[in-house]
């Protein structure tokens, strides 16, 4: 196989794992209606990615290591929304003025 081959071939596949770390995201972003997920997005994607290539590099490289990576990318993509969201949602809330601080003016 070609080097070129090989290079999108590699490719494909992180483009199959970001796929599966959307999936969770845009799950998020309807039940939560858009709010404090778009920071989320780029956490969800490189989670996925990572989680499917740690497969492979630690695991089996056979079918059976494809299928698990697809998942594990799935799963990654989850734990990046949710963390995601978590540190938008507290940033947000740092950021916010308290009642008390209108009181006061």
């Amino acid at each position: 196989m070609t080097f070129e081959a090989r290079l999108i071939f590699v490719l494909l596949f992180f483009a199959l794992w970001g796929v599966l770390g959307f999936l969770p995201w845009s799950f998020a972003a309807v039940i939560r209606r858009g709010r404090h997920v778009l920071p989320a997005l780029p956490v969800a994607l490189a989670t996925a990615s990572l989680a499917g290539v740690l497969v492979p590099l630690l695991g089996p490289r056979d079918v059976g290591g494809f299928l698990l990576s697809l998942l594990t990318a799935f799963l990654g993509g989850a734990i990046g929304t949710a963390a995601g969201i978590a540190v938008a949602v507290r940033l947000s809330d740092q950021s916010a003025p308290s009642s008390t601080d209108e009181q006061d003016g």
